[in-house]
């Protein structure tokens, strides 16, 4: 009697499925074959083509690890030979964290997609070209997301190759051993999950400011100092005025926080470095995410280990607001195009 009541709820969920399936899913893959990615498959591809070349992205991967492979240099020394894979893997990481963060991942990568991208709206609006796609038989948002999807998919390549060819370098710089690398996977994965966020949030602001001017060097300023603004200026500005930071709470404007509230994010969920004041303490800085103090266990007196967060934003929520705010961007982006006048 049991055994019957399992098959059929088993059967039950099975056609609960195809129905769903057969309902929802389907003719959403349908709506989305005949209205998004029929025709922009080409717009796609030739965005691609319009921002890749073969020595512009060697020199952009040299620029991105250059000072990943300083601070990997600069790190304590250690026999690599004595210790085992997972300590290993934690040296080379917080080696990495800080300058990944704040420059393979921060300003150069930021400023790659920005000047990538930025000309890909403003330019083909003033030089005429976007009149020639819109007269085909293609809506400008397939346009507009064609050239979006272009631009993610190079930047998806670019760090994912500068991400794992650093981890790579460092492994042989220090020990040579495939076993090092294995076991430093788990935080090149959780860099590359955060580029994938700063990716979307970056090229969301790069094709809305695309959108919004005339002329692609504007978008490229206007990026360069959005980016300025969020890795240099708001660390001069949390520095200069100390508590008054938290007490008129400039957290809530400071982008710098909310990217290094993601980072951690992705290096927790993964546990990807041990929480060590050896890397948190300039991360805290640069920041703000951690406070100067150690957690210490109040019941036996015990330092816990590494700095404990100033939790302005729970890290989910520093995720979910950037998430929406560059969906709001894209959609504000696709408005403004489709408004745009568009003539020769």
């Amino acid at each position: 009697m049991i055994q019957k009541k399992k098959l059929s709820f088993i059967d039950k969920l099975k056609s609960n499925v195809e129905k769903l399936n057969k309902r929802v899913i389907q003719p959403t893959k349908t709506w989305f074959s005949k209205n998004i990615f029929k025709r922009t498959t080409v717009v796609i591809k030739k965005t691609f083509q319009d921002i890749y070349s073969f020595k512009k992205m060697i020199a952009m991967i040299i620029i991105m690890l250059i000072l990943p492979l300083i601070y990997i240099s600069l790190a304590s020394p250690v026999d690599f030979g004595l210790i085992s894979p997972f300590h290993a893997a934690t040296v080379i990481s917080i080696a990495l964290a800080f300058p990944f963060f704040f420059w393979s991942l921060g300003l150069s990568y930021t400023i790659f997609i920005g000047i990538s991208g930025s000309p890909l709206i403003a330019d083909e609006i003033s030089s005429g070209t976007m009149l020639i796609l819109i007269s085909k038989p293609i809506s400008r948002i397939k346009i507009f997301l064609g050239k979006f999807i272009g631009v993610f998919l190079y930047g998806m390549v670019l760090s994912f190759i500068a991400i794992f060819v650093s981890g790579w370098m460092g492994v042989l710089i220090k020990s040579g051993n495939i076993d090092h690398f294995v076991s430093l996977i788990p935080f090149l994965t959780a860099l590359y999950l955060y580029s994938l966020f700063i990716l979307f949030l970056f090229t969301s602001i790069t094709m809305a400011l695309s959108s919004i001017f005339k002329k692609s060097r504007n978008a490229s300023v206007g990026i360069l100092l959005i980016t300025i603004f969020s890795f240099l200026a708001f660390q001069l500005i949390r520095t200069m005025v100390g508590s008054a930071y938290a007490i008129f709470q400039l957290y809530h404007f400071d982008l710098g926080y909310h990217l290094g509230n993601v980072f951690i994010l992705f290096i927790e969920s993964l546990n990807a470095i041990p929480p060590s004041t050896s890397w948190q303490n300039i991360f805290g800085l640069l920041t703000g995410v951690y406070s100067t103090e150690s957690p210490v266990d109040p019941d036996q007196n015990i330092n816990l280990g590494g700095y404990s967060k100033t939790n302005y934003y729970l890290p989910i929520v520093s995720l979910l607001l950037w998430l929406l705010i560059a969906f709001l961007l894209l959609a504000f982006a696709l408005i403004s195009l489709r408004k745009r006048e568009v003539s020769v």
